[in-house]
C-alpha cells in the first residue's frame, strides 16, 4: 500500500509537476548550527535560549523555518532590542534556490516599507547590500536603543535553498561586525 505522501507525489507527477519539487529538504535546526557554546563565544554569557526547531511553512512539502534566540540571562525576549547581549538566528529551508531568491527579494521590500513606517520600533534605518555572504545578503542597521544610541544590525541572506537572518550584538561592540562573524560561521556549517 502506498502512503499518502507516495500517492501525492504520484498524482503530482501525473499532472506534470517536476520530481525536483519533492527533493529532500535538508534536516537541521538553527540551534544545532549555532550551539549555546558557540553563542557565548560570539556574544558572551550567560545566555537563555528560546528555540523553535522546526516550524512547517506553506512553501511546499517539507519546507520549514528554524529559529534560535540566545539572549542575556534574565532579559525578556519581547524587549530584546535593548538587551546587552543577543544572538538571534532564523533559517528558512526551501526546495529551490529560485524560491529562496524570491523570498529574499520580497524581504528587501518589506523591510524597506517597515523602516519608513512612522511607528517603526527603530530610527534612522538603512538597508545596504553586502557581498561575500552566500548568494546575496543585505544589512538593515538602525538605532534600536534610544537611550544609548546603539545601532543594532540584522543581516538577511540566502545561500542556495536556505536563507534567513542574523542579529547579534555584545554592547558596546559593533553589532555589524558581530553579526558578520556569526553569519560567516553559519554559512560554513549549512548543509
Amino acid at each position: 500500500m502506498i502512503g499518502w505522501k507516495g500517492q501525492f507525489v504520484a498524482f503530482a507527477l501525473t499532472i506534470g509537476l517536476s520530481p525536483a519539487v519533492f527533493a529532500a529538504v535538508p534536516e537541521f535546526s538553527a540551534c544545532s548550527i549555532v550551539t549555546g557554546d558557540d553563542a557565548q563565544k560570539f556574544v558572551g554569557g550567560p545566555l537563555d535560549v528560546r528555540e523553535h526547531a522546526r516550524v512547517p511553512t506553506g512553501n511546499g512539502p517539507g519546507t520549514y523555518d528554524s529559529i534560535c534566540t540566545y539572549i542575556a540571562r534574565g532579559t525578556d525576549v519581547a524587549n530584546s532590542l535593548t538587551a546587552p547581549r543577543l544572538l538571534d538566528l532564523t533559517l528558512h529551508a526551501l526546495h529551490s534556490a529560485e524560491a529562496m531568491s524570491n523570498i529574499y527579494q520580497n524581504s528587501i521590500e518589506q523591510y524597506a516599507q517597515m523602516a519608513k513606517a512612522p511607528d517603526a520600533p527603530f530610527k534612522n534605518a538603512t538597508i545596504t547590500p553586502i557581498d561575500g555572504f552566500g548568494d546575496r545578503a543585505f544589512v538593515l542597521e538602525a538605532v534600536t536603543d534610544p537611550k544609548t544610541g546603539y545601532k543594532s544590525t540584522l543581516i538577511v541572506f540566502y545561500k542556495g535553498a536556505i536563507g534567513g537572518s542574523i542579529a547579534a550584538w555584545k554592547k558596546p561592540e559593533s553589532s555589524l561586525e558581530t553579526s558578520k562573524a556569526v553569519l560567516r560561521y553559519v554559512l560554513s556549517r549549512l548543509p
